[in-house]
């Protein structure tokens, strides 16, 4: 495990909460949005420029436990710079491998273009780098979902997930049982998004038994939900994840609404800049941010 909560207090240097100055951002990947070899349509090629451009612009990579913990408990590892942390959202193997995707090649797996910009810059100029792999617990939705929206080659695996969580740069989230993807029949819930996902025995199925697939796979169980799509009901936002914390375990829950996380942010529902949607390049990525004026080398 990267981190344990709470942070030990050896490693704490308290903000300021009155500083204005303290940015944290979450920012979203799919690694299999491909459709060609540029910043604009290729998640991998964005990735590995938006680490340059972040790291040149004095920003700080942490994982997804370290920002929330220097959000809500005000305990910040860089104060002074930009937070920001790394999730991929769907768990398909580009993010850890490196494989062919039909049309355009070879493509970089996520993990790799990560260790490649360590390699490149030494272990010590981003110690914090680190990302969260969002996976849907459910082989057989899974199956259907490769199957049906991607190219049935499946690309879907859980055979990774156990050796990317004991990864210094990578931990495995639970993005639900089976994303509530429309490409899946009913059954005992209706499909078509996580705004459907409104009751407690549905939320329990998405939550926790899809945590405690993923712990089969990786020994452990998830500190963090991403909703699918990005949505969420009134109900899991607001009921069942602050009320039913010893049931789920969760940390925190992780939305696609564009934004800064800070101190007012919905725990249950935190801001996230999506690529592709939200950015395309690496300036827009700045600009998005509110680093324009940063340092540039």
């Amino acid at each position: 495990m990267l981190y344990s909560f709470p942070l030990s207090l050896k490693t704490r240097t308290v903000a300021n909460k009155s500083d204005p100055t303290l940015k944290a951002a979450i920012l979203a990947y799919h690694s299999q949005n491909i459709a060609g070899n540029e910043t604009s349509n290729n998640d991998h090629v964005a990735l590995a420029a938006d680490l340059e451009a972040l790291h040149a612009a004095g920003c700080r990579f942490v994982s997804l436990g370290r920002l929330v913990n220097s959000v809500y408990d005000n305990v910040s590892p860089a104060s002074g710079s930009a937070l920001i942390c790394l999730t991929f959202d769907d768990g398909c193997d580009y993010d850890v491998r490196s494989m062919e995707f039909p049309g355009h090649g070879i493509q970089t797996g996520l993990l790799q273009i990560m260790e490649a910009f360590v390699s490149r810059h030494g272990s010590t100029a981003q110690p914090g780098l680190h990302a969260t792999s969002f996976v849907i617990a459910n082989p057989e939705a899974r199956r259907l979902i490769d199957s049906k929206s991607l190219f049935g080659s499946s690309h879907m695996s859980d055979d990774w997930w156990r050796e990317a969580d004991s990864h210094p740069m990578m931990a495995i989230g639970n993005h639900g049982w089976d994303h509530n993807h429309p490409d899946l029949e009913e059954e005992y819930y209706p499909r078509g998004g996580f705004e459907q996902v409104n009751n407690l025995a549905h939320c329990h199925q998405q939550v926790v038994q899809a945590a405690e697939y993923i712990a089969q796979k990786t020994g452990r169980r998830p500190h963090f939900f991403a909703y699918p799509f990005g949505e969420s009901s009134d109900y899991i936002r607001n009921e069942y994840f602050p009320a039913r914390g010893a049931e789920h375990g969760c940390l925190a829950a992780i939305g696609t609404g564009p934004g800064l996380v800070t101190a007012q942010s919905n725990r249950w529902n935190l801001p996230r800049f999506v690529c592709g949607r939200d950015w395309s390049a690496p300036s827009e990525l700045l600009s998005r941010l509110g680093l324009e004026s940063t340092r540039q080398v």
